[in-house]
Parts: structure tokens; C-alpha cells; sequence
């Protein structure tokens, strides 16, 4: 009995075929025969006619021929049934089938729009109608994997695509990286399901994904999206790059499985990211901005251990810490989020029973201050008590007179609070108007009160004084900037001011002011006597005795004055202690003032006492007086 040279299975003789056939693989054991008919050939009827002629055909209005086939509809239904054919042949490709009929669809509404011709275009315009189909069924859009099919550029499928939208009028739905986790889940199966020699990733990796939950870690992704886009920021970062942030987030839904980071990081990127037809740079970029922003997250939870900021190396890695507190950080942002729906502030109108308007009660919720459900169920269960507004505000102002409301607005009453419950300072005006209230109050005056207070009238009063009142608590936030003026403004002003002479008067009193002070400083300094008008006053150390016997015209005169001591008689005797100190043997040379033509060389010799000797010395000239003040003061 003959076998298969296929599988080996046994063979089958079939009339029909007029061959042996595999019962195994259904494979032909003659080569020169083939299958009659094949059921997997699907022909769409509604291009399809059975009964189409096959005769000549003569044209209208001229005198040529022509076949069946060849007219101008004929040939848009053939090439739509071959696109047809086409788009099927690209959803079986990339395992969507389901989707071809909408691709279909679309094809055919863009195509009759008559903005696009058959040929090349036409295959890129099936690719992006195959794109569409992809991304309103929740899936990736395959932008590079259908370029690739349809022989064209990304960047053309894209221009394509934009193109067939506004054509069709048609919103894009949003790329999300939970579209991702379902091929990212099927791939890293069909890499554990295989052996480890032809996986290819390292035995490491292998041997730890293989302990792991693939569908918890899918859950753990769909969470982490989920609480991502709930705020601007993350969303943000969704939507940077959706396939390298579902890459990342389902990196560290395993690492939370496995409770500690992966082994080989690297690996495990460039193994999602070749599938995804992303960088491995990018994968890496976004598993580090969410590590940041998770560890963030376990810093505001107080029973998870956070990563500490120090110079140093910590013994804690921070892969470790999101690894092990990522799905509590999870569930409490998810909790957290759910019971801020759940306790938001809704308006109840309910009737007052006095009067004819209507009471808005607005109950919000302080954001540090949640309340459980036994105090929400206490206190619906709790009867609330109605009183009237009048008696609701006389007993405010007589339980606080100075920061209780004067009067209210029946338009804008609140609902007035019961004996037992809400607090009454709840219910009361801005702080504004109660300062405005207590300032009345405790004027010493009328006449203070005929003008509304100042904020620092307001704020003296109720603090107790003036002091303890900071100079930026006079401004309201927002309030300087509100009293500058704009460029624009003073451009403006400064024109006007210049039309009606005011900037001329500016600068006329500016350059009086500048007169009257050059004028005042120069006579100040005309009224100073000159340094050089100035005489020296005589000097206290002069001997005036010795000077005046000095002065004598008589021999003894001279006798006696140079029996004196040459230092007491000229008040040099500061040169003596000077010379005394240093010890020195140098020559001293003392010049007079004015006059250089005199010296006195003072010298020290070795065995001779300390002496002055006057060399060149002539007596002054007769006539002059007091020649000496010129010469040595």
C-alpha cells in the first residue's frame, strides 16, 4: 500500500480527482492532476452575474465592436471584485477575517466618492480602510505591517488614511494601549509554548516567565491603563505612544506577578518591541517615566514602603518597590476614585415651608475628609429640623456679634441649620463681610461708619491691631497686578500727556531743579578758602624763645643760639627719637618747605655723640619778617 510523500499517511483512490488522495493532508499523489473545486474561493454575488452575455456588442452611435466586459462599468465591477479579493487576502494575513466585510464597505464609499483612481492608489486606500476597520474594533492599526502589504510607504498610508477620512467624513477613534495587550499576551504565550532553543530570548527570562500568570499580569495591565487615563498628565502619556507604553505597562505587570524585577530587561524589550514595530529605545524611555510615576504614587500610600531620596546607593532598588506595591497603589487609586463619584456634591431643591422660595442645599465633601456610609446612613435617617431664616441669623449674631452676618439675601438663603448637626460657621457669609460687620461694630463713631472701611481698618480690627498686619495681606491676590497699567495703556498715556504739554512741564521743573543745584554747589565751593590761600598756623612745637634770641643781630645772640640744642631750637626733635629707634648710621636729609636750597644733614659716627651739622647755612636777609615761617612750617 502506497503512503504519502507528504505526512506518510495512507492514501485513497477518488474517482473524481482521478488520483490517490492523502487522507491525512488531502494531498494529490499525481502531480499533473488538481482540486476541481475549492470551498474556500468566496465570490461575492453581488458582483458576480451568472447570466452575463458573451456576445459582440455593437456601440451606440458609432461603428466599431466591442466585447462583452469592456465597458466602463464592466470594468469598475471587475476591479472591484479583485480589490475585494485583495482586502480578504490582507485580513487573513493579519488574523482579522471578521473584519473584511467593513473593509469592504469602506472601499466601496471611498471609491465612489470619485476622489481616488483604480491602480496603486486604490491598494492604499484599501490599506487605510483595512486601518480604520482595525482601529473602531479596538485593535492596533498595523499602520507599518499594511504598508508593507500594499507595497507603499508608511508615511503615503498615512497621507492615505488622512485623505479617506475627510472623504468619508469620518471620525478616528483613538489608539489606547489596551488594544495592544491581547497581541502582546498571544506572542509571549507562543514564545513560552515553544522550546527553549528556539524561543528566542535567554533560558534566565524563559525559566521565569514560565512560573507566571500571563492573564493576571493582562488584568494587572488593563488596571494600570485604566487608572492612567484618568488624569492629564498620564493621558498625555498614553497617547505619546500607545504600543511602547503597553509594551512597558505589561513589562511591570510581570515583574508585579513575579514580585521582583526581570532578569534581562533588555530582552524582554526588544522582543515586544520588534512585535510592535516600535523602538527599543522608546519601550525603555516609557518603563522609566512609569517607574517614576509609580513610586510616586506608593510615596502618598503611608503602609507602603516608598524609595528613599539619598546621594548614596540604596540597598532597595526602585524596580524592586514598584514590583511589590503596584497593584496596592492600584487598588487605592482605584478606591479613591470610585468614592469620589460616589460622595460628590449634588444639589437637592427642596421647599421651605415658610415661605415661597426655594432652599438650595449643596452638600460638598471636603477632599481630606471623607465620610463612611454609617455616618452618611445616621445622618439621611436623622429627622432635620426647619427653622426660619430671621431666627437662624438673630441667633448667629447673638452667639458671635462680631463675626455673625448683619442681614441676608433671601434670594441666595441657604438652608438653615438645625440645633444638632451641621455647624452653624458653615452656613455663614464670606470672611470678607465678616470683617466688614465687625468693623461697623466696634467703631467708636458714627461718623466712621458713614465710609466703608479700609482692608487694613478691617484686618486691624480683627487681629487687635495694626502691627501684626504683613504689608502683602493689603493686596488681594491678583489686585497689584490689576492696578498696572499695560504697555499699551501708558503708550497711550504718555501720548496724551505730550499733547496737552504735561511731559514738557515734567522736564522744564527737571532742568530748573538741575539749575538751582549746580548753582547752589558752585557757590559753596566759591565761598571755601583756596588750600593754597590758607597759611599754616605756627607750630606749638617751636621754641619762640630760642627763635627770637635767634632773630638777634648781636654776636652773643649768635653765641647763644648755637649753644643750643640744634633740635629744640628748629622742633625737630621727633628726628632724634626716629633716629634713636632705627639705630641706623644712614644720613638723614631734612628739606624746609619752599625752599630746597637749605639741608640739614644729620649723621651718626662711630665714638662721636649724636650732633647736627648745619652745612651751607647763611643768616636771613635783613627787611624780611618772620622768614622762618616760610621755611619750616
Amino acid at each position: 500500500m502506497s503512503r504519502c510523500s507528504e505526512c506518510g499517511g495512507s492514501v485513497l483512490w477518488n474517482e473524481d480527482a482521478s488520483s490517490n488522495i492523502c487522507t491525512t493532508c488531502g494531498t494529490l499523489t499525481d502531480p499533473s492532476q488538481r482540486v476541481l473545486a475549492d470551498n474556500g474561493d468566496q465570490v461575492d454575488s453581488q458582483y458576480f452575474n451568472p447570466y452575463a452575455p458573451n456576445t459582440l456588442k455593437h456601440l451606440r452611435g458609432g461603428s466599431s465592436w466591442a466585447l462583452t466586459g469592456q465597458s466602463k462599468e464592466a470594468r469598475i465591477k471587475n476591479n472591484t471584485l479583485t480589490m475585494h479579493e485583495f482586502i480578504k487576502s490582507m485580513t487573513l494575513t493579519l488574523s482579522v477575517s471578521g473584519l473584511s466585510p467593513r473593509v469592504c464597505n469602506l472601499f466601496d464609499q471611498a471609491m465612489r466618492t470619485t476622489q481616488f483612481k483604480w491602480g496603486t492608489k486604490a491598494k492604499a486606500v484599501a490599506g487605510a480602510c483595512l486601518s480604520i476597520a482595525l482601529r473602531e474594533s479596538g485593535r492596533p492599526d498595523y499602520l507599518k505591517d499594511i504598508a508593507f502589504l500594499v507595497e507603499q510607504t508608511d508615511v503615503n498610508l498615512k497621507r492615505t488614511l488622512s485623505s479617506v477620512l475627510s472623504a468619508l467624513n469620518l471620525p478616528l477613534p483613538s489608539s489606547n494601549p489596551a488594544q495592544f495587550l491581547i497581541t502582546l499576551q498571544s506572542h509571549l504565550q507562543s514564545i513560552l509554548q515553544s522550546p527553549v532553543e528556539t524561543c528566542g530570548i535567554n533560558v534566565s527570562l524563559w525559566s521565569e516567565l514560565k512560573l507566571l500568570s500571563i492573564h493576571q499580569a493582562v488584568e494587572t495591565s488593563r488596571l494600570f491603563i485604566d487608572v492612567l487615563s484618568r488624569s492629564t498628565f498620564e493621558t498625555s502619556l498614553i497617547r505619546c505612544s500607545p504600543a511602547a507604553t503597553a509594551c512597558a505597562i505589561f513589562i511591570m505587570s510581570l515583574e508585579t506577578e513575579k514580585r521582583g524585577p526581570l532578569s534581562c530587561l533588555a530582552a524582554i524589550c526588544t522582543c515586544f518591541a520588534d512585535l510592535c514595530t516600535v523602538a527599543k529605545v522608546a519601550v525603555m524611555k516609557r518603563y522609566q517615566t512609569l517607574n517614576e510615576e509609580v513610586s510616586r504614587w506608593i510615596k502618598e500610600v503611608e503602609w507602603l514602603d516608598s524609595y528613599p531620596k539619598t546621594s548614596q546607593r540604596t540597598k532597595v532598588s526602585k524596580r524592586l518597590i514598584c514590583a511589590r506595591g503596584l497593584k496596592d497603589v492600584l487598588n487605592w487609586r482605584t478606591s479613591l476614585l470610585e468614592n469620589s463619584f460616589e460622595t460628590g456634591g449634588k444639589p437637592n431643591l427642596t421647599p421651605q415651608m415658610n415661605n415661597s422660595e426655594y432652599v438650595l442645599d449643596i452638600e460638598q465633601p471636603s477632599s481630606q475628609d471623607i465620610p463612611s456610609s454609617d455616618d452618611e446612613d445616621l445622618q439621611s435617617s436623622r429627622k432635620r429640623r426647619r427653622v426660619h431664616s430671621a431666627i437662624t441669623t438673630g441667633t448667629h449674631f447673638l452667639l458671635n456679634p462680631l463675626g455673625a452676618s448683619s442681614s441676608r439675601q433671601t434670594s441666595t438663603t441657604f438652608t438653615s441649620c438645625h440645633l444638632q448637626g451641621v455647624s452653624p460657621s458653615l452656613k455663614r457669609d464670606s470672611p470678607e463681610s465678616s470683617m466688614t460687620y465687625s468693623y461697623l461694630l466696634s467703631c467708636a463713631s458714627f461718623s466712621d461708619t458713614r465710609v466703608l472701611p479700609s482692608r487694613l481698618q478691617q484686618l486691624s480690627i480683627a487681629r487687635g491691631g495694626a502691627d501684626v498686619v504683613h504689608d502683602d495681606e493689603l493686596l488681594a491676590e491678583g489686585e497689584w497686578e490689576a492696578i498696572q497699567r499695560t504697555p499699551e495703556e501708558m503708550r497711550h498715556l504718555e501720548q496724551r500727556w505730550r499733547d496737552d504739554g504735561v511731559l514738557d512741564a515734567i522736564e522744564k521743573a527737571r532742568s530748573l531743579q538741575q539749575l538751582g543745584t549746580r548753582k547752589r554747589k558752585a557757590k559753596e565751593f566759591q565761598g571755601e578758602p583756596s588750600p593754597d590761600m590758607v597759611r599754616h598756623s605756627a607750630s606749638k612745637r617751636i621754641d619762640l624763645e630760642a627763635l627770637s634770641s635767634f632773630m638777634l643781630d648781636s654776636d652773643e645772640g649768635y653765641g647763644q643760639v648755637f649753644d643750643l640744642n640744634a633740635s629744640e631750637l628748629l622742633g625737630l626733635e621727633m628726628f632724634d627719637d626716629d633716629m634713636d629707634d632705627k639705630g641706623s648710621d644712614d644720613e638723614t636729609i631734612v628739606y624746609n618747605e619752599g625752599n630746597e636750597a637749605g639741608a640739614f644733614h644729620a649723621a651718626s659716627e662711630p665714638g662721636i655723640g649724636d650732633e647736627i651739622t648745619v652745612d651751607d647755612w647763611r643768616p636771613p636777609s635783613p627787611g624780611l619778617a618772620n622768614p622762618l615761617d616760610d621755611y619750616y612750617l
